[in-house]
């Protein structure tokens, strides 16, 4: 009689460990389902987030020439790694980091922009950043900034979370002009871009205008110009 009441409880034991184990899977299957809709659906945290910062500076030179520094700043404020696209057969241009300057002849003195419609549109002057047409002059056009990058030309070069990187650049342009300075970094998903506008008219001889706010993380960048950090 004894042995079979411990049979018996036994086999409950078992019929209960097995039942709470289904439990205890459903469970852990229904966590897992909504871990996954909360960061792949509401939160997007494998989306890649970054923001790309052009600062120039403009020190003045000899024979009405300026020298113009582009710091273009790459910032992953997301929680995944951001790789750039890197070129190919079909798309050779639209890869890396790229950087294109065009110089925009500014309104002449003394006249106005005048009310809308004042102007007639083969007046006005405009460029078209996809093409690199337009009226204004081209300085730069799609240079790749990471094109000498050993990382990127291996395909190991990557944004990784949380890091602030600069990539630099400079050129020589001339006194009393307006430029317009657009920086794309590439992804396989598209480019996140960044356009300012700065002008050479204030340079001077004791030490230049700066065009743009410093960066507060100027100094002590994580990653050295042109690496990808860790």
């Amino acid at each position: 009689m004894d042995q079979d009441a411990r049979r018996g409880r036994l086999e409950a034991a078992h019929i209960w460990a097995d039942l709470v184990s289904k439990v205890l899977g459903g469970v852990a299957i229904l966590v897992a389902a909504w871990w996954t809709y909360t960061n792949f659906t509401v939160e997007r945290t494998h989306d890649p987030t970054m923001l790309v910062t052009v600062t120039p500076t403009t020190h003045p030179l000899r024979d009405d020439h300026v020298l113009l520094n582009v710091d273009i700043f790459l910032q992953n404020i997301g929680r995944v790694a951001i790789k750039p696209r890197f070129p190919s057969a079909a798309a050779p241009d639209d890869a890396g980091l790229e950087i294109s300057i065009v110089e925009i002849e500014p309104l002449p003195r003394g006249s106005s922009a005048g009310p809308p419609g004042s102007v007639s549109e083969n007046d006005m002057r405009w460029f078209d950043w996809t093409a690199g047409s337009g009226d204004p002059r081209s300085l730069v056009y799609k240079r790749n900034l990471l094109a000498t990058n050993e990382d990127f030309r291996t395909g190991r070069y990557q944004l990784n979370p949380g890091v602030r990187y600069r990539e630099p650049f400079a050129c020589i342009v001339e006194r009393d002009r307006l430029y317009a300075i657009r920086a794309r970094f590439w992804t396989d998903e598209g480019a996140i871009a960044d356009l300012v506008y700065v002008d050479t008219f204030s340079v001077d001889g004791d030490g230049g205008t700066k065009a743009g706010p410093e960066p507060a993380a100027r100094l002590g960048d994580p990653a050295a110009p042109g690496r990808s950090g860790s």
